[in-house]
């Protein structure tokens, strides 16, 4: 779902909003860009502080992703039983992280900044208020929360939540919280988007293509040895 929010937040039984693609468009764009436009004004809708080009671009990148992962997902499904050891530890998803990590992302679509040890924003947080654009940087994530990340409980609501986030989840990418000036960002654009597109395809390795192709052949597959 893409309605991510205190509300709805990612946890076990949450019934977030989902609006899914309009079948009567024929293109992947046009599905794509309908659904960021049907929830652009919506409280907690995708990636709360990304501006709509942002939004899109992250939509689209999302669909390359997938389009790699389906390629691999072929050959994946021809060298991984279903029933092995490998795909039982991919689906077992408390004991391997990837539920706290879905939690974590969660929280930090919600309050971009929140685990980055940058007061101003997490002072804000904690008060309840925030006036800045903030983007998430595009590094890989951080591997010195993990412990503390493991042994974390997102149970309780946000208000309850963001003082233990702040104090305990400090990852160590860095943050820096500036003040959005869209104009001036404008007459960048076409500079900004050459690295940012550059950004986006190194995001593309070979391990995050089959890891979630692996992880598709792994769930999509599991009722098959019953």
């Amino acid at each position: 779902s893409s309605g991510i929010n205190a509300e709805c937040p990612l946890r076990p039984g949450a019934n977030a909003p989902v609006m899914g693609y309009d079948d009567e468009f024929v293109t992947d764009g046009m599905k794509h860009f309908d659904v960021i436009m049907l929830g652009v004004n919506m409280k907690g809708w995708h990636l709360t502080a990304f501006e709509l080009l942002e939004r899109l671009s992250h939509v689209y990148h999302m669909s390359e992703i997938w389009a790699f992962a389906g390629k691999k997902y072929k050959k994946v499904a021809k060298r991984v039983e279903v029933d092995s050891e490998l795909c039982d530890c991919v689906r077992d998803i408390d004991s391997n992280g990837l539920s706290k990590y879905l939690q974590l992302t969660a929280f930090q679509i919600r309050y971009p900044g929140i685990t980055s040890g940058n007061t101003t924003v997490t002072d804000a947080y904690l008060g309840g208020f925030l006036d800045y654009h903030i983007s998430y940087g595009l590094e890989e994530r951080p591997k010195n929360i993990v412990k503390s990340l493991m042994s974390f409980d997102f149970s309780g609501t946000d208000e309850e939540l963001i003082e233990d986030v702040v104090n305990n989840l400090v990852d160590e990418a860095g943050f820096e919280a500036e003040e959005h000036d869209i104009y001036e960002e404008m007459k960048h654009s076409r500079e900004h988007w050459e690295w940012c597109k550059e950004e986006l395809k190194g995001l593309l390795t070979p391990q995050l293509v089959y890891d979630t192709a692996l992880f598709m052949h792994c769930q999509l597959n599991v009722q098959k040895q019953f």
